[in-house]
């Protein structure tokens, strides 16, 4: 896989470096668990959002930026009078396990004077898995306590491809569909149903199972890019 990224850049270094313009946009995305992943989280969704900036190489059929991701792909709220020892208040205590990720994208446009534009993309980058706790009295209260459950690192590379179609309202505008295939290095995380609060234990413990997989998804993604967004 690597042999093939760094072909890929000594390609794009190859080219001209004149500019010709930014594209800039953002999108919708659905991730569905595949191999690995599938069997540690066979019904877990990761829906995010993402922001994307790409540089067009002039008169080249290149685009290079980068692409950030944030979603929540889990979340689990309990209530409980057990949480603080010798109180009896109840307590509401909310989970999020989030998904961060920050790629350097490649792109290869086989075809640019067509009405619709194909496209074929690499990206390269890390992804982020934490698992966060805040603890308040009630929802419209300040928070009493937070921290993090877990968090873990790994590299991380999508291929896939998609298809601009013009908007014909949107000056520069095009919709972007899109599906990549994700993979990586193996990442520790949590899942919603993978925290247990033990209340006689000491003085009260979380009780941690972890999964532990590649990221490996099939991501189909919505969105919006704007050529020469910054003229």
């Amino acid at each position: 896989m690597r042999k093939y990224i760094l072909l890929f850049l000594f390609v794009i270094s190859t080219t001209s470096l004149k500019a010709q313009f930014f594209l800039a946009g953002g999108h919708l995305n659905g991730g569905f668990p595949v191999s690995k992943l599938k069997q540690e989280v066979d019904k877990v969704f990761f829906p995010t959002i993402s922001g994307i900036l790409l540089y067009e190489f002039y008169n080249q059929p290149f685009q290079v930026g980068l692409e950030f991701n944030y979603g929540i792909y889990g979340t689990k709220v309990e209530e409980r009078n057990d949480l603080y020892p010798g109180f009896s208040d109840e307590f509401r205590i909310r989970r999020n396990n989030n998904y961060m990720s920050g790629m350097a994208v490649f792109r290869y446009l086989p075809s640019m004077s067509s009405k619709l534009t194909p496209f074929i993309e690499m990206q390269v980058g890390a992804n982020y898995l934490y698992s966060r706790f805040k603890i308040r009295a009630s929802i419209f209260e300040d928070v009493l306590e937070e921290g993090k459950d877990m968090e873990d690192w790994s590299f991380g590379y999508k291929i896939g491809g998609g298809l601009q179609i013009p908007i014909p309202s949107l000056d520069g505008g095009k919709l972007e569909l899109r599906i990549n295939y994700q993979d990586g290095n193996s990442i520790r995380f949590l899942t919603r149903r993978d925290t247990q609060y033990l209340p006689n234990k000491g003085n009260g413990e979380f009780e941690y199972s972890p999964r532990q997989s590649p990221l490996q998804l099939i991501t189909a993604s919505v969105g919006i890019v704007v050529y020469d967004a910054f003229r």
